[in-house]
Formats: structure tokens, sequence, C-alpha cells
């Protein structure tokens, strides 16, 4: 006779709890925001003496809907209102499938604009 498996005894909303800490909603937050095309990875003027880069996040996740604030870098030339909806609901979407969580209010700030180094000198050697 084969032992049951004592979890196929417990109903699975009894199993416990899941708790995602801020620290990893914020990488989450930050790599799917380089996922949108134009959102580039700079180190801002400060963070070059506190090692800090874009995209940067804050991320709540004490809320059952977690607030996201998450700045970033684009290149230039971008649109960046068009780029800005983009990142946001990127960030729900992914954030939501990644955690079960749904955001409440994701604010996206662009920080910097970064010249699309490349194409300069593709310009200059034509």
């Amino acid at each position: 006779m084969a032992e049951l498996d004592p979890l196929e005894l417990v109903d699975p909303g009894e199993r416990g709890t899941l708790t995602i800490r801020n620290r990893a909603a914020i990488r989450i937050v930050e790599l799917v925001a380089l996922d949108v095309p134009g959102v580039v990875r700079s180190r801002t003027a400060v963070g070059s003496v506190t090692g800090r880069h874009l995209p940067r996040a804050v991320v709540d996740m004490t809320p059952e809907q977690p607030n996201i604030r998450v700045d970033i870098a684009v290149s230039w030339p971008s649109p960046i209102a068009t780029l800005c909806k983009q990142v946001r609901s990127h960030v729900v979407g992914e954030v939501a499938r990644l955690t079960g969580r749904y955001p409440s209010r994701v604010d996206v700030a662009v920080i910097a604009v970064v010249a699309d180094t490349d194409a300069e000198i593709g310009a200059e050697i034509s």
C-alpha cells in the first residue's frame, strides 16, 4: 500500500505564505525596465561616486498592491512619453506575473538622456 504525501492532505491555501522582500522586487523592476527598447544602463554623475546606476527602483512590497518608482536613462533620440508608458506597462505586467501582486502605482522618471555614441562614430567615419 502506497503512503500518502502529507502535503496532499493540506488545502493549498493553508500551506504557508510567500514573502517577497523589497530588495528582490527592486531587482525585478530594474531588470524588467531594461527589457524595454530605448532604456539603457547608465551611471549618473553622483552614481560614479556612490556606485549607483540607472535604472534604479524603489519598491514598497508591504501593501497588498505594491508601490513602485523606477528612474531610468534613455537613449537619444527617444520618444520619452511613449517610452515611459511602455516601461510602466511592462513593469506592471512582469511584477504581477513574477510576484503574483498587481502594483497599484508605478512612477517612471527619466533621469538621464544618453547619446548613442555608436551612431555618432558611424556618422563621423562615413
